[in-house]
């Protein structure tokens, strides 16, 4: 666990927030984040300060080196499996890079982060109204958590309690 103060990788507590506010909140497109960090720059140069990242490529690369992003990048290439020509459409004949993180090693660095000690319940349940119709509010509220339990009869004792 970071100690108190300890925004690593970040260089400090206003890099990590601006960070999280153009990436993950606003998703400010790579163009405007560059914009808005010339414009940061400059209003600082009289001042002797400067910009929290010298553009967006710096802050992608901040954030990729966070510990606890080390899940490995993986990379699906796909595109339409039909039959194609050079009569089809661009996008027909085009094949497409989908990179991702693979779910199963995130959700388990998740469950090993010491942060999340004691927050998640990991007790699939039904949640029932009153007038018995159900609430779907989480992934252990849904159907392949309830599918997948060890025992149901273990289970069936959890309908309501949530």
């Amino acid at each position: 666990m970071a100690a108190q103060g300890d925004w690593s990788p970040f260089n400090s507590e206003v890099q990590f927030n601006l960070a999280d506010l153009l990436y993950r909140r606003a998703e400010l497109s790579l163009s405007n984040i560059d914009n808005l960090l010339e414009l940061w720059e400059k209003s600082m140069a009289g001042l002797g300060g400067s910009a929290p990242f010298r553009s967006y490529q710096e802050m992608h690369a901040i954030i990729d080196s966070s510990k606890l992003g080390d899940a490995p990048w993986e990379c699906l290439v796909t595109g339409f499996c039909g039959d194609v020509d050079e009569h089809s459409p661009n996008w027909m004949q085009t094949s497409y890079e989908v990179w991702y993180r693979n779910p199963e090693t995130v959700i388990s660095m998740m469950l090993d982060n010491p942060d999340f000690e004691g927050q998640f319940d990991l007790c699939p349940y039904v949640d029932l109204d009153d007038a018995g119709r159900r609430h779907w509010s989480n992934v252990m509220s849904g159907n392949i958590a309830w599918r997948h339990c060890v025992s149901r009869a273990t289970t069936i004792s959890m309908i309501g309690m949530h």
